[in-house]
């Protein structure tokens, strides 16, 4: 174990760079994580080191068990690698996740998708519903960055993400939500396998992936409200569409 006093350690400027830059991520091919409960359900293959303040280290012993590389920390550099306002006293550097049960029948689709907490919402819902592989289409927002991997609740280390750059590579039935679509309760002869995709929060859907789309589908809602939020639409939308499949999986 080793005490990191200076806020110019390199171990931690690699960290800020971490946090800021997506280049630096996937050329390392790390991110951070952090807080408590989320580092807990880190698969411990996936955490690289972790970073803790003395008084977080001696409360919460368990956590010390995830990992060899653990360095104690001053407050100030605890501060300096979060990106919370209320640092919890604990930063793990994680390795890009490789999930072990793929499940490539079924997957979801984020057309340009840019608000880190919707990421995060689909992500969890995406793993409380069993599906493994989540594509990016266009520019998203980056699903290893820290507000969504915070969002995600942990779920970001048990999927897939992998680049989308055509509709044709999906192999699959292509499900686009979309408030013109026909009603998704009303939809006969669901197919076993399908993508299910959600667009830009404000631009919608793109071109392309309109174009492409094996259904477009809506969900039906009262004349008050035009449209849900797009990490809620894509939860109710993708546990509907999983029901028969999600009673046999589990």
């Amino acid at each position: 174990m080793e005490k990191i006093t200076s806020t110019s350690n390199a171990k931690v400027q690699e960290i800020k760079k971490l946090l800021n830059s997506k280049k630096d991520r996937y050329l390392l091919q790390k991110f951070v994580a952090e807080g408590v409960n989320i580092v807990k359900d880190i698969p411990n293959k996936y955490i690289d080191s972790l970073f803790m303040t003395e008084e977080t280290f001696e409360k919460y012993k368990n956590i010390t068990d995830k990992c060899s590389n653990i360095y104690l920390v001053a407050n100030k550099i605890i501060e300096g690698i979060s990106d919370t306002k209320s640092p919890s006293g604990v930063v793990a550097v994680c390795n890009m996740p490789v999930c072990d049960d793929i499940n490539d029948n079924k997957c979801i689709v984020l057309d340009n998708l840019s608000d880190p907490g919707n990421a995060g919402t689909i992500i969890r819902t995406a793993v409380a519903c069993g599906i493994t592989t989540i594509y990016c289409y266009g520019e998203c927002v980056d699903l290893y960055s820290p507000k969504v991997v915070r969002s995600s609740m942990g779920g970001i280390f048990f999927v897939n993400v992998k680049k989308l750059q055509s509709k044709n590579d999906l192999n699959l039935d292509l499900f686009v939500l979309d408030m013109a679509g026909e009603n998704l309760y009303a939809m006969q002869n669901i197919p076993k396998n399908f993508a299910l995709l959600v667009g830009n929060e404000s631009r919608g859907v793109s071109k392309e992936m309109r174009e492409g789309a094996d259904r477009i589908i809506s969900l039906p809602m009262s004349k008050n409200m035009e449209s849900l939020n797009a990490g809620v639409s894509l939860s109710i939308a993708l546990y509907h569409l999983v029901n028969n499949w999600y009673k046999t999986r589990f």
